[in-house]
């Protein structure tokens, strides 16, 4: 099986300073020029299935990868980007707020499909910041449900997911990366002995004016 983590379009937050930022920010015009370039470029996958993150920036990039493939995507939370849904920011403090409801999700994007229930007080509930050693943790998880749900067969899996949570993926399998581009993708091979790095940072579907990270 061939599991491909693509990093959201750039979001709003991406181009503004920490203090600026909000809990759930939609994607920048850059960012639907550059989902709109992955989309073109995304049939060269083969994809069977697609997996997204329940924030926005996430669920406005699978969108146009779902309209290109024909296929459903799945929300799962457990996609999630590093710290969970919250607000503030290191000077101030960071609180947890609660994420979009599955009714929310459904309203703005009804082709999708939820892989969990998802009540009205959000995917995130307003838990408190996931630390460090929590998302680390959710990252070693998440490559162990992989290998388990698709180990061996002839799936071509794609995460639509975070930049963090990426890296802490990647740790696992081999150190040293950079920050990956947004809609950057990035090839594992997942078998029953585990998962192992194909391709890294790819951006080849994008123009280099429309890079950014």
């Amino acid at each position: 099986m061939l599991l491909y983590l693509i990093r959201h379009a750039q979001s709003r937050n991406n181009s503004l300073p920490e203090e600026q930022r909000c809990e759930d920010p939609p994607i920048t015009e850059l960012g639907t020029q550059q989902v709109a370039h992955l989309a073109k470029w995304i049939h060269k996958l083969h994809l069977s299935q697609i997996f997204v993150s329940p924030f926005l920036r996430t669920l406005q990039t699978a969108a146009p990868l779902a309209e290109a493939t024909g296929l459903a995507p799945r929300v799962r939370v457990e996609l999630h980007e590093k710290g969970g849904c919250y607000s503030g920011y290191d000077g101030v403090g960071k609180q947890g707020a609660s994420g979009m409801s599955g009714d929310q999700i459904r309203e703005l994007f009804p082709q999708f499909e939820l892989d969990e229930p998802i009540n009205g007080a959000g995917w995130w509930a307003g838990k408190p910041y996931e630390t460090v050693g929590q998302a680390r943790r959710r990252a070693d998880l998440l490559l162990q449900r992989a290998v388990a749900e698709f180990a061996d067969s002839d799936e071509r899996i794609a995460y639509v997911m975070h930049a963090d949570i990426k890296l802490l993926c990647l740790e696992l399998v081999a150190p040293q990366f950079i920050v990956p581009r947004n809609t950057s993708v990035t090839s594992l091979q997942v078998s029953s002995g585990g998962c192992r790095l194909v391709e890294y940072n790819q951006v080849g579907h994008l123009p280099l004016d429309l890079h950014s990270s």
